[in-house]
């Protein structure tokens, strides 16, 4: 079982026994490369004196342990610590020997390749803040923190409050201390240290805040420094106006990390994120800097909500991550130069929780948690995507300015403490008036995507009628939920070679059948659009007219957002089987000549690698690919040159490129044939990983690539290209590397994306059979993150066909039965999303 897993009963039970009240933590980073050395000291009350309890800690060893002064036996297994009889005031003190990381749980150790310098950095989400020190590690047991390390005299360290003191030690060692923490949560809390550099500032705002910004010393020349302060400090102007309440904690510092698994976290004061998410090596489009700019602002609207409002247990993640992600791209398209963020949200992220609430694996965005090992797989497209386009419905519900006010009130009654959803609710109702309990019910507790679609009845040249019919979404089964929207149906024209919108009405959509009293006697619009302006979460489908329309006109609609919902349907409609892969394609190819948003474009590129090898008949696929490629090398010939288009196109054509010619042109393009685009770093890595994979390079030509970036990516690109050689050869020993090394969490996952590379589906039919033989092994011997990891990138995803499916299920029916939940919910949804190829694949006959 990777990781250690507390239940909820068993925190519910525990915090009837003890009230945490601060944590002193004593570090020392000098004890060697496995181990660090902790001296941890809790006190805390006994709500029932007498009574027996337990602490968390993950280590290799206790050296001491004493509870109100008397040394005492801890039992320890290696990850729990068994206390004696506790009184009604108590002081533990636990000294043990932590262990290093390379999988991004607990305190993650890396070496830079570049200049050998050591990082640290922890991550504590959800429980594996035990894995440092030892603590009761569930979010309802906040307290204060006093946190001090010994470290070599070069490092930086960075923690969630301000240093208080320094003071050298013998030989290379310096002595920090932190200044004590308000009540914060166990897993807020954070060490980050090395030879890190480092840039400041200040937002002068409610208060005046100290700004940083950290990266590895060899990665430190890249750090964009402008921007991100600017996008800091709009995102403290607009949060504090918005919550009235300034920013609650000291100093606020942005860490780079290496070999992080997720985009950022937000630890208070103290957000670290994964570097290529903070900072760009290499040119990249304005969807980065969009993409950056949300993830500066979730985190940050997090300092509020999660931080100084904690969830109770984690049942309330959504509350944290559906809030985070509505805060931010609001925060960002109303307060940075990046107005357009929501269309970002909903061609990437939105397409994200569509996908995921049609599996059979899909769950209320409100929904239990049983452990954290059912909490750890619900960080998914629901609790982030979903959850913020409710919250943008309950938003429309209440209206803005008493969805506003309930925050506020919530913040105000609720700082330092803990609450639940109905916490929440109570102030939202108190806010406006209106009980919320009926949207509660059928928008958080329930699972599945409504289709709307239009029904229309024609007088002459005028709609007679606009209805908005209501399906119920088809997937759970028993989920038959017909939900109330407030929603926009917007009618626009064709006016010259644009299209735009000639009118937009607001309504309020309940039941199977919704008339749109304000439309009628309008005249024929050339496109309906259902949800204009997206305020609601739902699939949306469109009459033949507005089809037609789509099909000429669609990049040129001058509403990026309005273009936003009609690629995403045209998307779910392909997933769904209603428009055939080959007539997606087309469609798509068509439209991309003229659209001008870049998340868009490169949403669609996404798009068009499933369709191709997942949705498309195998019969018709080399034919796409050469037409996909053929259109895109085009518009590349076409595109400004610098441009972001000239870059995403060049990316694209390499990833699509089938002929010989075609081979030629991306080796061409590599040596910079391309007027204007610059082949930097990152570029040039995925250029050459897209002739690796198609056999236009060698063994000895990776090894040429790798000596030129001798740095952490470029070792993790030279194992990436090891593996997505199209030699069966490679593919064993990646295979092997991959279920038995014990490697870092990154060199991990880009070995398991170079394995499994759709290109090669005949090569990897020969491993369907050992995948399901080994993951059992990988779960109990690997820890989570990387075993979650395997399970879900090593599902022969690309080897689509019955006999796959019927091993999938057997594999669940039998040889998995008994596996964890996490395990058992990646291949449950690596089978669905196989059913689902096999159903668009018939539609494209």
């Amino acid at each position: 079982m990777p990781g250690t897993n507390i239940k909820q009963v068993e925190a519910a039970e525990r915090s009837a026994l003890i009230k945490v009240s601060r944590y002193s933590i004593d570090l020392d980073l000098t004890t060697g490369a496995e181990n660090f050395r902790v001296k941890t000291v809790v006190h805390f009350a006994g709500l029932k004196p007498g009574a027996t309890t337990y602490i968390d800690c993950v280590g290799s060893k206790v050296i001491s342990a004493k509870l109100n002064g008397v040394d005492f036996d801890p039992k320890f297994d290696g990850e729990t610590i068994f206390l004696p009889a506790i009184a009604a005031e108590n002081v533990l003190e636990i000294e043990h020997d932590g262990v290093y990381s390379n999988s991004g749980e607990g305190l993650h150790r890396f070496v830079d390749p570049a200049d050998d310098e050591v990082y640290l950095y922890t991550q504590f989400e959800t429980g594996d803040a035990r894995r440092m020190y030892a603590c009761f590690d569930q979010p309802d047991q906040k307290a204060t923190f006093k946190i001090s390390t010994i470290t070599p005299k070069h490092w930086e360290v960075i923690s969630n409050y301000g240093i208080e003191s320094t003071k050298d030690l013998d030989g290379d060692r310096k002595f920090t201390q932190f200044a004590e923490s308000q009540v914060i949560a166990t897993y807020v809390t954070a060490i980050v240290a090395g030879a890190y550099k480092s840039v400041h500032d200040e937002y002068k705002g409610e208060k005046t805040i100290p700004l940083g910004i950290y990266a590895r010393k060899s990665f430190f020349q890249y750090v964009d420094a402008e921007n991100i302060f600017e996008v800091t400090k709009q995102g403290f102007a607009y949060f504090e106006k918005t919550f009235g309440l300034a920013y609650p904690f000291g100093k606020y510092d942005q860490i780079a990390v290496a070999e992080y698994n997720w985009g950022a976290m937000e630890n208070v004061g103290c957000v670290t994120f994964h570097e290529d998410v903070l900072i760009f090596r290499s040119k990249v489009t304005e969807r980065n800097y969009v993409s950056r700019a949300t993830t500066i602002h979730h985190e940050m609207a997090h300092m509020w909500f999660g931080d100084l409002v904690t969830m109770k247990w984690w049942e309330d993640l959504w509350l944290n991550e559906s809030f985070a992600e509505w805060a931010s791209y609001q925060s960002v398209s109303e307060s940075t130069k990046y107005t357009h963020a929501w269309t970002e949200f909903n061609s990437l992220r939105k397409n994200w929780a569509y996908r995921v609430d049609q599996l059979t694996t899909t769950h209320p965005i409100a929904t239990e948690m049983e452990d954290l090992d059912a909490v750890r797989t619900n960080f998914d497209g629901i609790s982030y995507a979903k959850g913020a386009s409710v919250l943008q419905q309950l938003v429309a519900h209440v209206g803005r300015d008493n969805f506003i006010k309930g925050l506020r009130l919530y913040f105000a009654k609720h700082q330092y403490g803990n609450t639940t959803l109905k916490d929440l609710i109570d102030q939202l109702e108190a806010a406006s008036g209106r009980d919320l309990t009926p949207w509660v019910s059928t928008w958080l507790r329930t699972a599945g995507v409504n289709t709307l679609r239009p029904v229309i009845e024609i007088d002459g040249d005028s709609y007679k009628s606009i209805s908005i019919k209501q399906e119920a979404p088809s997937m759970p089964v028993g989920s038959k939920e017909l939900r109330p929207h407030r929603l926009h149906v917007g009618l626009f024209d064709i006016k010259g070679d644009k299209l735009s919108r000639r009118t937009s009405v607001e309504l309020d959509v309940a039941g199977a059948l919704t008339e749109v009293a304000e439309l009628a006697d309008q005249k024929l619009a050339d496109l309906v659009l259902i949800n204009d302006k997206d305020q609601t979460y739902a699939k949306l489908r469109f009459d033949d007219r507005s089809i037609a329309t789509m099909k000429s006109h669609l990049g040129t609609l001058d509403d990026s957002l309005a273009r936003g919902l009609i690629w995403a349907s045209l998307w779910d409609s392909c997933r769904d089987g209603e428009l055939s892969t080959s007539d997606y394609v087309t469609i798509a190819l068509n439209a991309l000549k003229t659209e001008s948003d870049i998340s868009i474009v490169a949403a669609t590129y996404l798009q068009f690698e499933t369709a191709i090898w997942a949705y498309a008949n195998p019969a018709k696929r080399d034919a796409l690919r050469a037409q996909v490629a053929d259109a895109t090398a085009a518009m590349l010939a076409t595109a400004a040159p610098a441009s972001d288009h000239q870059m995403q196109f060049a990316k694209a054509f390499a990833n699509n490129a089938i002929t010989p010619a075609h081979m030629e042109k991306l080796k061409a393009i590599l040596n910079g044939s391309e007027n204007g685009l610059v082949i930097d770093a990152e570029i040039r890595w995925y250029i050459f990983i897209c002739g690796v994979k198609r056999g236009v390079f060698t063994v000895a030509d990776i090894e040429a690539e790798s000596a030129k970036d001798n740095t952490a990516h470029g070792k993790q690109y030279t194992a990436y290209a090891h593996a997505a050689l199209p030699t069966k050869e490679a593919k064993v020993a990646a295979f092997k590397s991959i279920t038995t090394d014990n490697l870092s969490n990154t060199i991990h996952s880009y070995m398991c994306r170079g394995f499994n590379e759709n290109i090669h589906h005949e090569l990897l039919a020969g491993f369907v059979d050992q995948y399901f033989d080994a993951i059992l092994k990988v779960w109990e011997t690997k820890g989570f993150e990387i075993a979650e990891t395997t399970a879900t990138l090593l599902f022969p995803s690309w080897v689509i066909g019955e006999e796959t499916v019927k091993k999938a299920q057997h594999w669940l029916d039998v040889t998995g039965k008994d596996a964890s939940h996490a395990l058992r919910r990646s291949v449950t949804e690596g089978r669905d999303a196989m059913s689902r190829a096999i159903k668009a694949r018939a539609a494209d006959k």
